[in-house]
């Protein structure tokens, strides 16, 4: 076992071992428990916050849509100055000049209202409603891998600070090896080669706690970072509360739940129905159009007529427009079958992420179960290495064994005890895998 070894893991139940704050360096210390950090994480991460303006914006786009329903209107209004009329003949020799009223005004209304186009605007809006659906699973799905890796952080924070104490506490034993080697070595009893095999074991452990300490300064600032907290502050874990057994399932029920409350698949789902009412609205472009219109006009003077006279000429119109794409036929042949395709790619999309959730599921859950089995030898292992450490030291003090003896036996000591530790994650790690790729985290 490493020294050094991080995890990236998600919540740990570490039997035997006390919360403990590591070092402070000015930073305050707040205990926090893995559901304030998620609510957190759900109030601060930046990246949540733009996977939630993104559902904002789907929803206004629903508006927008919807605004193709109301009819289109319009009021043009006009003053002007008119010139006089000059009269030439067919060479340009100015005949005579007419006079006229000078100011004209126009006043247009008009309006006009969609009766029939295939269905084109409600298969629009719902394809806007469509794409918001879209947009929340995928927030759905941002939400969940950014509260997994906030846990794999507020974890490996938690597992860092455990394997201080780990260290910690070998350093104390190492300590006193060392102590004891002097004075054997003071007593002739010993050669100096082994004082400094204690000297040299100790200070190994010293560096390990000080790369540790570092480490924990690192997952620290990114935590805080990643939950919008405070920078100055250090964060203590509290997870002994945490349950994390799993009920009596199979796999099989883990994979069904999977399948339908995993954000990504009903992401697939939804983008499937929308490549298939992309195509119901590439159709309607086939169709003919019929509106309905009205007019107001108002212009003055009458130019219509001579002279021209300084008086309002009042019209109106009602009626209906029909119109017909004829383009559309032999253009929109293509645009279907490129539809097609698109509903193809989307279903084949939805098989590669059905594909991608049934192996996380049966990884996450034998896994899950292995480790559960590990942590069982592990925990024979540790008493088994405590009881060969103390038997050990005892040989050692009477001068029975060698000095390399007690080295072997304090290694196996601290190897099973991080062990312990990493077994005890691994649960927790596969557990939370369970949780997101069934979408429950």
């Amino acid at each position: 076992m490493n020294f050094l070894k991080t995890i990236s893991i998600v919540f740990v139940t570490l039997c035997g071992f006390g919360q403990q704050v590591v070092f402070s360096q000015n930073l305050q210390t707040r205990s926090m428990t893995i559901y304030e950090l998620a609510e957190s994480v759900a109030a601060n991460n930046i990246q949540l916050k733009l996977a939630n303006t993104a559902v904002d914006i789907a929803d206004a786009r629903i508006g927008v849509a919807k605004t193709n329903r109301l009819p289109d209107a319009g009021v043009d209004v006009k003053a002007m100055y008119l010139g006089d009329i000059s009269i030439y003949d067919t060479r340009f020799k100015k005949l005579q000049t007419v006079d006229i009223p000078n100011f004209g005004n126009q006043f247009n209304v008009s309006a006009s209202q969609l009766i029939f186009a295939g269905g084109k605007i409600n298969k629009s809006i719902a394809l806007a409603e469509m794409s918001k659906t879209l947009s929340e699973n995928q927030f759905g799905d941002a939400e969940q891998s950014i509260k997994l890796n906030a846990i794999e952080l507020y974890m490996n924070l938690y597992n860092l600070q455990n394997q201080k104490i780990i260290l910690e506490q070998n350093r104390i034993l190492a300590n006193e090896r060392t102590k004891n080697t002097r004075y054997f070595y003071e007593e002739d009893m010993i050669t100096k080669n082994e004082v400094l095999r204690a000297e040299v074991l100790e200070r190994q452990l010293e560096q390990s706690i000080l790369q540790i300490e570092n480490a924990i300064l690192i997952t620290n600032k990114n935590l805080t970072l990643f939950a919008g907290l405070d920078s100055k502050v250090l964060i203590v874990p509290e997870v002994e509360q945490l349950n994390h057994q799993i009920r009596n399932q199979d796999e099989a029920s883990f994979l069904d739940l999977a399948l339908g409350k995993n954000p990504q698949f009903n992401a697939s789902e939804t983008q499937i129905t929308i490549a298939k009412k992309s195509l119901e609205l590439t159709k309607t472009d086939r169709l003919p159009t019929l509106a309905g219109f009205a007019g107001y006009n108002a212009n003055r003077p009458q130019t219509s007529g001579s002279p021209v006279l300084d008086l309002y000429t009042n019209t109106y119109q009602v009626g209906l427009s029909l119109s017909y794409n004829i383009e559309s036929i032999y253009k929109n042949p293509k645009k279907e079958a490129l539809d097609k395709i698109l509903i193809n790619q989307a279903e084949q999309r939805q098989e590669a992420v059905k594909q991608e959730i049934e192996a996380n599921v049966n990884a996450a859950y034998k896994n899950y179960h292995q480790a559960v089995a590990q942590l069982k030898v592990s925990a024979i292992n540790q008493t088994a290495a405590d009881d060969n450490y103390r038997i050990t030291e005892l040989k050692y003090k009477n001068q029975l064994i060698t000095y390399i003896e007690i080295i072997d036996a304090a290694n196996t000591k601290l190897q099973a005890e991080l062990q312990m530790l990493d077994d005890q994650t691994d649960i927790i790690l596969n557990y939370v895998r369970l949780l997101r790729v069934t979408g429950q985290l």
